[in-house]
């Protein structure tokens, strides 16, 4: 089971070589993000991540009493087995054998359930105790999909274990389990800012904020990535106190690229699955996100479900009658029908004598195309059964 020696272990869950130097690096420069953690190991005793703090007190520092108060809280709280495999991994040079079987005992694991939770805390067991990861790999890659399918990654929580389930495995096994969903992943942090209502732009919470960080590490480059670090990066969006203090300290990199989300267009169309939109990025707009669960609203004027609102460069269109009028528009422009039953059929002109046939999805929208302009009109036999309704 431990197969590496003390001397020769590195840590393998979440500090890598790389994230470990830029964080002995905020320690020298005595940044404030250092300075807030550093505050936050000396006066809150009785912290819920006192384990995860100490032992990451101890990996920038090397400060022995620091890591030994780590390995007997870990004692004293070994049912939590998230942070005590991170003791167990961040503390392994300080630890006697007897104390390593202490640690590793699995007697009070909790049944196996399928929360993105509950797998990163196997995981992290398994990397600290050096166990092989082979069967653990193949099994998160099978949950993966279901996790996008119920939308588990639009909870703050959950998207935040998958980040570590992801970051580990990539550097333990070199595996990027993004690699069967690269589409959902490529625009999961602009989706992550979108979903934010209007009140938690500013104060969204430090979960939510943390699960922002740790998304753009995945993949810093891209350019939804970067929105979402032009936001998580912001003066009033840096956590100054409690528990998200060590998880700002420990994905929080300034050195990364970020742009404003402020030139992100503030809408977003996942046809059957999700429509989530904002009429600009002010804290006081209207939001909405209609999805199979309804229609959610945040700030929106009485009635304006029933006349045509802009979202951005986006209108929303509610068909009320048997033809609605679409006006031409340009390329940045758009707009979305919606408020029609699901698989309703309607025609739009297309150039030809015979006008084209389309249908909403399953949510009752339909994005018109950018070359679509003129009368879009239901079918005569949907015309029949709305006037039946």
């Amino acid at each position: 089971m431990f197969a590496q020696t003390a001397e020769a272990h590195s840590p393998q869950i979440l500090l890598t070589p790389q994230r470990l130097r830029r964080l002995k690096l905020d320690r020298q420069r005595q940044t404030m993000r250092w300075v807030n953690f550093e505050n936050r190991v000396k006066t809150v005793p009785d912290s819920t991540e006192r384990g995860f703090e100490l032992a990451l007190y101890y990996a920038i520092t090397t400060d022995e009493a620091r890591g030994r108060a780590a390995i007997a809280w870990a004692k004293d709280h070994r049912c939590d087995r998230r942070q005590v495999a991170l003791v167990l991994d961040w503390t392994n040079e300080l630890l006697s054998e007897d104390e390593r079987r202490t640690l590793s005992d699995e007697s009070c694991a909790a049944g196996l359930d399928s929360s993105p939770a509950t797998y990163r805390d196997v995981l992290f067991s398994k990397v600290a105790r050096n166990e092989d990861l082979e069967d653990f790999v193949a099994e998160t890659r099978r949950l993966l999909p279901e996790w996008i399918e119920v939308r588990k990654l639009s909870d703050a929580n959950d998207l935040y274990a998958a980040c570590e389930i992801l970051s580990v495995v990539r550097h333990t096994e070199g595996i990027d389990l993004r690699q069967g969903a690269k589409d959902v992943f490529k625009q999961l942090p602009a989706e992550f800012l979108l979903r934010l209502k209007p009140r938690e732009m500013e104060h969204p919470g430090w979960m939510a904020h943390s699960a922002a960080l740790a998304l753009v590490d995945l993949d810093p480059n891209l350019e939804s990535s970067q929105y979402l670090q032009g936001w998580a990066l912001e003066d009033n969006q840096t956590v100054r106190e409690g528990p998200g203090v060590a998880y700002e300290l420990l994905w929080a990199d300034p050195y990364l690229p970020g742009v404003s989300y402020r030139n992100m267009d503030p809408w977003m169309y996942q046809p059957g699955r999700e429509f989530v939109a904002r009429a600009d990025w002010n804290t006081d707009t209207c939001w909405i996100d209609i999805s199979q669960a309804g229609v959610q609203e945040d700030n929106c004027p009485a009635h304006w479900r029933d006349k045509s609102a802009p979202f951005g460069r986006l209108n929303l269109v509610p068909v009320s009658g048997t033809c609605v009028d679409v006006p031409a528009r340009n390329s940045k422009q758009a707009l979305m029908l919606w408020r029609l039953r699901p698989g309703q059929e309607f025609t739009y002109p297309n150039g030809e004598k015979t006008p084209a046939l389309a249908e909403a999805d399953t949510l009752g929208l339909w994005q018109v195309p950018s070359n679509v302009e003129g009368k879009v009109c239901l079918k005569r036999e949907a015309r029949t059964k709305e006037a039946t309704r």
